[in-house]
């Protein structure tokens, strides 16, 4: 605030002598001041309250999948896994992966999860126009590493197919495929762990959720 406008009113009044002498410098109050500048405050509860951590860490989200699919990491989260499999699971890790298959290939969109010390899953989406080599479909995984068989119950696919590896550690690969999407669903545990429950029916649980919320 400037001083002169706590002068009383008479000064006001002065001569205009004074105010030519008050023109030869400029005033120091007429300046500009950074000082003046509105700040927005902030209360003392927003300065140092922390806030309280959430249970399952978001994660930032990736863009749609190509072929209007939702991007894998906002169809799934740290809780659904927690659900389906009985452990916790830190937050999600947004990324993609190159695939090629039985003379197909595409492009996944992914959202991994781990939790430290036990596993991790990684959850793909594909649509039909992340295919770069073949038509749109749902193939066998080779099982040249691991037993394959058939998945054909799992609601809102069409079929499907679940991978396990050769012992003694343990990963699970489920496939399922709709009209527009196809779906997989890893499975690694970490070296040794003894899991608990069935891995198979724990992933088509899973699976049936996402594709519910893709579904609407």
């Amino acid at each position: 605030m400037r001083v002169r406008r706590l002068w009383p009113a008479a000064l006001l009044l002065l001569t205009p002598v004074l105010a030519a002498c008050g023109d030869d410098e400029p005033d120091a109050d007429d300046a500009p001041s950074t000082a003046s500048t509105p700040t927005e405050a902030v209360s003392p509860t927003e300065a140092t309250e922390p806030t309280a951590p959430s249970s399952t860490p978001a994660a930032t989200t990736s863009a749609p999948a190509a072929g209007g699919l939702p991007a894998a990491c906002d169809v799934v989260t740290g809780d659904d896994l927690a659900e389906a499999y009985g452990m916790p699971f830190g937050a999600a890790e947004v990324g993609g992966d190159d695939h090629s298959e039985a003379g197909l290939a595409w492009t996944s969109d992914d959202c991994s999860f781990e939790s430290a010390g036990l596993a991790e899953v990684t959850v793909q989406l594909t649509g039909p126009e992340d295919f770069t080599q073949g038509a749109f479909g749902c193939p066998q995984p080779a099982d040249d590493d691991g037993i394959v068989d058939p998945a054909d119950d799992i609601a809102g696919a069409n079929g499907g197919w679940w991978k396990v590896s050769n012992p003694p550690d343990f990963e699970g690969e489920l496939r399922a495929c709709a009209d527009a999407v196809l779906l997989q669903i890893d499975l690694d545990y970490e070296d040794g762990v003894q899991y608990e429950g069935d891995p198979f029916n724990q992933s088509v649980a899973l699976a049936e959720k996402i594709l519910a919320t893709i579904a609407g």
